[in-house]
């Protein structure tokens, strides 16, 4: 099985990291929409926020309906990048060894982590990350998605391998 997995702050929201977050920032992208909807498979957000927060913020951005689960620290008693928060995460959504994970996120504390479980990092940031345990790096989501997307649907005809 395919797992996509993304972070949320920062991340599938990209706002600047110097500004006090509020909610009325957020914005609706429809090509954040559109490119989700393009990846096949299983569409997860694991978010170091409150699963209240991961529900709020996705309805805003118009992106919920996207996801097949949202989970937050409040469901993992637990947060990235401790490997305790990936392992009930992993258990929570029924990830097996065999199967691939393609994990979205901003920190790379958090992309070492799974990296270490074997899943395919994409950093999401401005700056091209010096770390080993980086697979992908894009300035943002938009660009990562139409990426994976390209190569599933261009290359693959629908069958992504990696």
């Amino acid at each position: 099985m395919l797992y996509w997995i993304f972070d949320l702050d920062y991340t599938l929201y990209q706002l600047p990291t110097n500004i006090q977050f509020d909610y009325v920032l957020l914005n609706k992208d429809p090509q954040l929409k559109y490119l989700l909807s393009m990846l096949p498979c299983y569409k997860i957000i694991y978010t170091n926020g409150t699963y209240g927060h991961g529900i709020t913020c996705s309805q805003i951005m118009g992106i919920k309906e996207n996801f097949d689960k949202i989970i937050g620290r409040d469901n993992l008693g637990s947060l990235k990048p401790s490997l305790k928060s990936f392992q009930k995460f992993k258990k929570m959504t029924n990830i097996q060894e065999n199967d691939k994970c393609v994990f979205f996120e901003d920190n790379i504390d958090n992309l070492i982590t799974a990296k270490s479980l074997g899943w395919i990092t994409v950093y999401i940031g401005n700056k091209k990350p010096l770390s080993t345990e980086i697979d992908f790096w894009f300035p943002n989501i938009n660009l990562a998605l139409n990426f994976f997307v390209n190569k599933i649907h261009n290359k693959y005809n629908k069958c992504f391998k990696f």
